[in-house]
């Protein structure tokens, strides 16, 4: 795997490069501080991974992700930085990762495996193993021509345990954080006790439900791993797909088209788990670019069924995106339909004063004052 490292920090350059010595297929292209010229290396080299710092002189790590895009579409981005504000924005450009400094050798080595594993996935793959469906409830499809079907715990907590589990996969959870986030009523014995007999019954049922030797859990440095030894992820089969896309043209537009529905709801959905929130976001943000890319290629484009099909499929999952009202308003005013230009409206002011107290924005009300006007 080639790498090409981007830092203005000397320390830094020099830490993440002996950590990435010690990973076995790794090979260092080259080193740069300055981001103008990484970006020259990254052309003429075109490295499977980068690992960009975002606050940098001249040109930032955001801006010079974009133009690495442009540059060398194969190209993984791992952001790393020393502030969490960036999280939503870096996964917005659909970068693999997003490491807070200073990076550590457990943290490193978890990226890592999962650029390992997403580089061993491709779609023969997907279609010859079981998978674990994340996106929307958690379900298991258990043979490439079965159904996914919902996975049967016996407890709430197992349930957890699992998704917890599934969502650090391929790192070690310390016990101590199971039992505070679980049984945090319990004392320690108690609490050791019921995480014990979950353990167990976890098991046993991957086993039952996945098959002998799929999937197996680890006790490892005072905690417990998940190993995914031949079970897929949805969530990591999307997000290759994701990647696998190319300029947006008539001959890719299926592709799009086929990415976008296979996004069949939020990051474990169903449960709603507060640890779960940044990554439910982060691919939500995946999700609703791609969407909106596609919806604006088709309106342009005056394919008008097809942009308001989509637009109408954001409103379901963001009910109060006025980005996504003001396109149908749009559209429905070019095809003459004032009465769908007035629902529009009326029910994103009526969503927004439900949910936030609040009404439309400057651009919505301007928009549809001016439109009310041409009317008359």
């Amino acid at each position: 795997m080639n790498i090409i490292l981007v830092d203005d920090e000397p320390l830094a350059l020099k830490r993440l490069n002996k950590l990435l010595s010690e990973h076995r297929g790794c090979h260092v292209l080259g080193i740069s501080s300055d981001p103008l010229e990484a970006l020259d290396m990254i052309e003429r080299l075109q490295p499977d991974l980068v690992f960009l710092d975002i606050e940098m002189p001249g040109i930032n790590g955001i801006q010079a992700a974009e133009e690495i895009r442009q540059l060398s579409q194969r190209t993984e981005i791992i952001f790393t930085t020393a502030h969490r504000d960036y999280a939503l924005v870096a996964y917005g450009l659909e970068v693999m990762d997003y490491i807070v400094k200073p990076v550590t050798r457990e943290r490193l080595d978890q990226t890592m495996r999962m650029l390992e594993r997403r580089l061993l996935i491709t779609l023969e793959t997907s279609t010859a193993l079981p998978t674990i469906y994340c996106l929307g409830n958690l379900q298991i499809q258990a043979m490439p021509d079965l159904a996914p079907t919902p996975m049967n715990f016996r407890t709430a907590k197992i349930r957890e345990l699992f998704a917890f589990l599934l969502h650090h996969r391929g790192t070690p959870v310390k016990r101590d954080l199971l039992l505070d986030m679980l049984w945090p009523e319990l004392d320690e014995k108690r609490g050791i006790a019921n995480l014990y007999t979950s353990i167990h019954r976890l098991r046993a049922m991957l086993t039952d439900q996945a098959g002998e030797g799929k999937v197996s859990i680890h006790y490892r440095q005072f905690g417990y791993e998940l190993d995914m030894h031949a079970l897929l992820v949805d969530t990591e089969l999307w997000q290759e797909r994701l990647q696998r896309l190319t300029v947006l043209t008539p001959a890719s537009v299926h592709d799009y088209e086929q990415v976008m529905n296979a996004y069949t709801g939020y990051y474990l959905q169903e449960d709603d788990y507060n640890w779960a929130e940044v990554e439910r976001n982060r691919l939500h943000a995946l999700w609703r670019k791609l969407a909106e890319t596609l919806a604006d290629y088709y309106d342009v484009r005056d394919a008008h069924t097809e942009a308001i099909a989509i637009y109408h499929r954001l409103q379901q999952f963001e009910p109060g995106l006025e980005s996504a009202a003001l396109s149908l308003m749009k559209i429905y005013h070019r095809l003459h339909n004032a009465i769908a230009v007035e629902q529009q409206y009326q029910r994103l002011v009526k969503t927004l004063q439900q949910e936030a107290g609040v009404r439309p924005g400057h651009e919505v009300n301007r928009w549809y004052a001016e439109w009310k006007a041409g009317k008359g």
